[in-house]
C-alpha cells in the first residue's frame, strides 16, 4: 500500500505540474534584463527597453531567477529541454520538502495523502509553471521551515544557512517578504512560549535574544543587492499597491477553487483548536499565509505549502488523524487499487498533454480562459522587415516581455509585465482603456512616438479596426501591415511602403523557445 500511495502522490504532481505548459510571461523579460547586464558589464538601473515613460531607478526584483534561467536555457545551449528539466525538479522539490517536513513533525503517509489534494490544488496551478520567481520563493519558504524546525531543537547553527540564504532570495523574487513574515511569526511565537514558561522577562530574553539579532541582521541583508537601499522602498511599494487590473491579484474566492480554499481553512481551524497553545508559531503561520491567500489568489501557494507542512502532523495528533488510519488499516485491498488507479490516470493525463513540451500558444483558440497568447508571427515578421532605424511598437501588457526578449534593441516597447518595476501606475490602465477602445483611445497614439501598434485580434480594439472595411483604422490614418489568427500589426499611412504587407491568418505558427 504504501507504493501504491506515493505513485498516486508523485502522479498527483506531474499531472498538476503538467496542466500548465505555456511559458510565463515574466520570464522573458527576466531573461531580457540579464542579456542586456551580460552586454553592458554591470547591472542596469534605468530602462532599455520601453520608449514611454518609466521609473527613474527601474529595481527589478527577480533579476536573479532571470540570471538562473538565462544560464541555464541561453548559456548552456540547452534551450527549452533546460526549462522543463528546471520546472519540474523545483517543483518536486517543493513537494518532497513538504511531504519530509509533515513526516519529520509527526505525520504519516495516509494522513498526508488524503490532506495533499487540498494543497495541490490551493497552489499548484499558480506555482508550477514554467517558470516563475515564486516557484524558487515555495522552495525556499520549504526551507526555512526546517531552518527554524533546527532551532526549535536547539540548534542555533542554522543561521549560518539563513542569511546566504536570504540574500539569494531577495534576488530572486520579492516573495523574500513572506519569509521575512514566517520568520517574524516564528520570533514571537517563541517569544510567547518563553514568557508563558519562565515568567521572567530576563530569562525570556535569553531566550530568544538570538532570534531578535537573527531578525536585525536580516532586514539589514536587504540592501545586499545591485541596487543597494533603493531596493527597500521598492519592495514597500511593491508589496502595498493595489493592482485590480491583475487577475491573479484578486480575492481567492473571485478567481477559482472558493470551496477548496473554504475546507482547507475549516481543517486549519480544527487542527489548531486540537492543538491549543502547543502550536502558536503554526497557528499563526496558518493564519497568516490563509488571509494573505484570500486577499490574492497569487498568495494562495504560499497557503498550500504551509498548509501542507503544517497541518497534516497536526492532524494526525487528532482524533481525525486516528480515523484516517484506521481506514487505511480496514480497507489496505481497496485503497491499494484506488491508489495504483490514481497514478496511471494522473500520468496518462500527462502523457496526453505531452508534460516535456513548453507551449508557446499564439492563436486564438475556443478553449482558451484567461491562458496567455505571445505575437510569435508578428515578431518573425518585424525580424524580417530589416527596419532601417528602431521602432516604437504599442503592445498588449501581456506581449511586451515576449516582444522585448525576441526583438530588443530593434524594437522598443509601451509596456511589459514589469509593470510596478519599471512604469508609474497609471501605465497599465491606459493599456488597458486603449485595447478595450474605451473613450480617449486615440489620444494614447498621439501622446507617444509610437510608429506601430500590435493588436490582438480578439480585443474590442482589433475587432474595431477590422470591422466595416476597416474604416476607423482610416478614419485615424493607420493601417495594418500585417496579421494572423492571433494578432494585427499596424502602422500610419505615412509609413506604409517601409513594409510588405503579409497575411498569415489561418496559418499554423510556431512558437519557439528561447
Amino acid at each position: 500500500m504504501p507504493l501504491a500511495i506515493t505513485l498516486a502522490l508523485l502522479g498527483g504532481v506531474l499531472a498538476v505540474a503538467s496542466k500548465n505548459m505555456i511559458v510565463d510571461l515574466d520570464l522573458f523579460h527576466e531573461m531580457a534584463l540579464y542579456r542586456q547586464m551580460e552586454s553592458e558589464g554591470s547591472m542596469p538601473t534605468t530602462d532599455a527597453f520601453a520608449y514611454t515613460p518609466t521609473n527613474e531607478t527601474v529595481v527589478h526584483h527577480e533579476w536573479g531567477t532571470g540570471a538562473v534561467i538565462y544560464l541555464a536555457t541561453v548559456s548552456t545551449g540547452w534551450g527549452a529541454s533546460a526549462l522543463v528539466a528546471l520546472k519540474y525538479f523545483l517543483t518536486f522539490a517543493v513537494c518532497f520538502g513538504c511531504f519530509f517536513y509533515a513526516k519529520k513533525q509527526g505525520a504519516g503517509l495516509a494522513v498526508f495523502s488524503i490532506l495533499a489534494p487540498f494543497a495541490l490544488n490551493l497552489g499548484g496551478w499558480m506555482a508550477f509553471n514554467n517558470i516563475r520567481a515564486q516557484l524558487f520563493t515555495l522552495l525556499f519558504l520549504v526551507i526555512l521551515l526546517f531552518l527554524l524546525d533546527l532551532d526549535r531543537r536547539g540548534k542555533r547553527w542554522w543561521v549560518l544557512i539563513w542569511f546566504p540564504l536570504f540574500i539569494i532570495w531577495s534576488n530572486m523574487h520579492g516573495g523574500v517578504v513572506s519569509g521575512m513574515g514566517i520568520l517574524g511569526v516564528y520570533c514571537f511565537a517563541r517569544l510567547v512560549d518563553a514568557g508563558l514558561e519562565t515568567r521572567s522577562p530576563l530569562k525570556t530574553l535569553h531566550r530568544v535574544w538570538h532570534l531578535v539579532i537573527t531578525g536585525l541582521v536580516t532586514l539589514i541583508l536587504l540592501i545586499v543587492n545591485p541596487y543597494g537601499w533603493e531596493y527597500i522602498p521598492y519592495l514597500y511599494r511593491a508589496v502595498s499597491m493595489d493592482r485590480p487590473l491583475i487577475l491573479e491579484w484578486r480575492p481567492i474566492w473571485e478567481i477559482r477553487l472558493p470551496l477548496i480554499y473554504g475546507i482547507s481553512v475549516l481543517i486549519a481551524a480544527y487542527a489548531i483548536w486540537r492543538e491549543g497553545r502547543t502550536s502558536i508559531f503554526e497557528s499563526l503561520a496558518l493564519i497568516l499565509t490563509a488571509y494573505l491567500a484570500a486577499k490574492h489568489y497569487r498568495h494562495g501557494s504560499l497557503y498550500a505549502v504551509t498548509w501542507a507542512c503544517m497541518v497534516p502532523p497536526m492532524i494526525q495528533r487528532s482524533g481525525l488523524g486516528q480515523e484516517i488510519k484506521n481506514m487505511f488499516d480496514n480497507y489496505r485491498a481497496q485503497i491499494t487499487v484506488t491508489a495504483f488507479s490514481i497514478a496511471l490516470i494522473a500520468v496518462g493525463y500527462s502523457i496526453n498533454v505531452r508534460f516535456w513540451e513548453l507551449k508557446i500558444p499564439n492563436q486564438i483558440s475556443n478553449t482558451q480562459k484567461h491562458e496567455v497568447i505571445y505575437p510569435a508571427g508578428a515578431a518573425d515578421y518585424l525580424r524580417s522587415q530589416c527596419l532601417e532605424s528602431e521602432l516604437n511598437l504599442f503592445v498588449p501588457f501581456a506581449a511586451g516581455a515576449f516582444v522585448q526578449w525576441k526583438l530588443h534593441p530593434q524594437v522598443k516597447v509601451s509596456i511589459d509585465s514589469r509593470y510596478e518595476v519599471a512604469y508609474p501606475d497609471a501605465a497599465i490602465v491606459e493599456n488597458d482603456d486603449f485595447y478595450k477602445a474605451r473613450k480617449g483611445w486615440q489620444t494614447t497614439l498621439q501622446r507617444y512616438d509610437t510608429h506601430a501598434i500590435l493588436v490582438p485580434v480578439n480585443s474590442p480594439l482589433g475587432e474595431l479596426l477590422a470591422q466595416d472595411d476597416s474604416q476607423m483604422a482610416k478614419q485615424i490614418g493607420w493601417s495594418w501591415v500585417y496579421k494572423d489568427s492571433g494578432f494585427a500589426v499596424y502602422v500610419p499611412d505615412d509609413t506604409l511602403e517601409k513594409f510588405t504587407p503579409i497575411d498569415r491568418t489561418g496559418e499554423p505558427i510556431q512558437g519557439v523557445f528561447p
